[in-house]
């Protein structure tokens, strides 16, 4: 893919047409170079790789070439006017590349990097610092015994394609120890504009019964590589995992979901980000015991899966207790705002076809495994939440085994604040069809396999609001009048983080006024494990300070880590 653009790239540069991104000289592509480098892909590499140099001007003879990095010679082994590929020679250190033909010499003023690889089985423990790079290439896998440590700063990089993976396996040890100002990164090894959900597999930690596993301050982006039917996800968590031990860890742009929990492991989250992730933000499958809470799902239309980007997804047989929750959802005609255009419901929808005009469930309890077919139970005791956005719906119970729990009382939603869904049936811009009571519930409770009929007199139905006493908050207004086109009515006062238009610098705390700054409540005995912190007093994520400042990073795909 890299060769095919960098030679549209030099189609360009000799019709005279300009192109200003990836990783490239725009410079020398500005200026109309004759002779010299065009980009380097890829632009860091392992002693002993072999890497292309694209370019305008060069010999098709590789002895008429003389490649140096940082000074040191690069052997040519293949060569034509416009690529050559060459040895990263051993030794070498970071820097330029310079390329000599004849009387002519260019430098690329991008730095070239030379990575420390990392690949294979690892028994003996490893320490990785800020000050070098690193590349996985492959399943690494730290084996029994042994201890993976990162410091603060440290940037980790994944190769596109072996798929890599970082396992942590069974009696092994993972301690990332970023912080606010220097969190440690895992990212693909793919330039700017090029990198995508799913570039590598992500981190698994294997079951194991003590562990010492530290994951603080971390970014994982473009990870969730996974092939169809096979779930995948960033960060897939297998263990046991103590209170504290996870926090402040960012998942973007998953290829599966963005956190994925499953086995027997009892496991504690706090203060977490799925943002842009293609599957569910966060997963609790099999047989695990979670407790969660502030965690942040935010969806980006362009990316998410619509068939299954659900933001929370419940699907184990033990509860789930999560409390501080704020979901945002996926569908692109409920998040892209285009208040520019007289006639729709600002932040509520628009028909630009780019964008995902399907989203998942904001909760999912409950439903069918993918592969068997077969009905799964769900048990979820959510508190304290903000369910934002249109969904396909707000809150989906699914399936009988999902409706008996919820029935009995074992799964239970409280203090939790729904927006709208899809628009109702009698609005004439929605050419959708909304489910029947279209705040809460989608087609899979509404169907006759179930009884659940459109009345919301019906068993479930009573069910559903005995246990339940979410608040049916709208997110946006049709406009006041005509004259006012750029007016948004925002009840809860999240406009800043759902409209799509911010979502590479979402506003993460409620407007001043916001009814989310209060009312929470930590009443129930399912709360009353020793992790909840039972202080804040708003519901959400977020009060009145941002916990993700300095340490989180909307804009990925800008952000240059060579």
């Amino acid at each position: 893919m890299h060769k095919n653009f960098y030679r549209f790239l030099l189609l360009l540069l000799f019709g005279g047409g300009l192109l200003s991104s990836c990783k490239k000289d725009k410079n020398n592509i500005d200026q109309g170079i004759s002779y010299g480098i065009v980009g380097i892909e890829p632009l860091t590499a392992v002693q002993g790789d072999t890497v292309s140099i694209y370019g305008i001007g060069f010999q098709p003879d590789a002895n008429g070439n003389l490649v140096k990095i940082n000074g040191a010679d690069a052997k040519v082994v293949m060569a034509s006017s416009t690529v050559l590929k060459v040895v990263v020679p051993a030794g070498v250190k970071a820097g330029n590349v310079t390329v000599q033909t004849g009387s002519k010499t260019f430098s690329f003023d991008q730095p070239f990097n030379i990575t420390n690889l990392i690949t294979g089985n690892q028994a003996a423990n490893l320490a990785l610092t800020s000050d070098k790079r690193y590349l996985l290439k492959g399943n690494v896998h730290i084996q029994k015994g042994a201890t993976l440590s990162i410091a603060a700063g440290t940037v980790i990089q994944a190769d596109k394609i072996t798929q890599a993976a970082l396992i942590i396996d069974n009696g092994a040890t993972l301690q990332v120890n970023g912080t606010a100002d220097n969190p440690v990164i895992f990212t693909s090894n793919q330039p700017i504009g090029m990198r995508n959900p799913g570039d590598w597999k992500g981190i698994m930690l294997s079951a194991t019964d003590n562990t010492a596993d530290v994951l603080k301050y971390v970014r994982i982006e473009y990870a969730g590589y996974h092939l169809p039917n096979v779930a995948g996800a960033a960060l897939w968590l297998s263990r046991n995992i103590d209170a504290g031990k996870i926090a402040y860890v960012q998942t973007s742009y998953s290829g599966g979901d963005g956190f994925r929990c499953d086995a027997g492991a009892v496991i504690y989250l706090h203060y977490l980000v799925a943002f842009g992730c293609a599957g569910n933000d966060f997963a609790i499958v099999g047989n695990s015991r979670v407790v969660g809470q502030f965690l942040l799902g935010l969806k980006d239309p362009q990316y998410a899966d619509q068939f299954g980007a659900d933001g929370l997804l419940i699907q184990s047989s033990r509860p789930a207790t999560i409390s501080q929750l704020t979901l945002v959802g996926a569908n692109g005609l409920a998040r892209a705002a285009n208040s520019q255009q007289p006639g729709y419901w600002p932040g509520a929808r628009n028909y630009d076809d780019v964008l995902n005009r399907q989203s998942g469930r904001g909760v999912h309890i409950g439903g069918y495994d993918p592969v068997t077919g077969k009905a799964v139970n769900g048990t979820l005791q959510l508190f304290n939440a903000v369910i934002a956005a249109p969904w396909l719906a707000g809150i989906s119970l699914d399936g009988p085994m999902a409706w008996t729990a919820y029935g009995k009382g074992e799964s239970m939603i409280r203090r939790t604040t729904v927006t709208y869904t899809l628009a109702t049936s009698s609005n004439t811009f929605n050419h959708e069809v909304a489910p029947a009571r279209g705040y809460t519930f989608c087609p899979e409770n509404t169907g006759a396999q179930w009884g659940f009929g459109s009345s919301d007199n019906t068993a479930q139905a009573k069910d559903f609001n005995t246990y339940n006493d979410t608040l049916k908050l709208q997110l946006a207004t049709p406009f006041v009048t005509a004259d006012d086109p750029k007016m948004i009515y925002d009840e809860i006062g999240m406009v800043g983080m759902v409209l799509y238009k911010n979502i590479g610098s979402p506003v993460m705390t409620p407007a001043s006024a916001s009814v989310l700054l209060s009312g929470a409540t930590y009443a129930n005995k399912e709360l009353q494990d020793g992790f909840i912190d039972k202080t804040p007093v708003f519901r959400g994520a977020f009060g009145p300070i941002d916990w993700t400042h300095s340490w989180t990073n909307c804009t990925p795909q800008q952000t240059p880590y060579n």
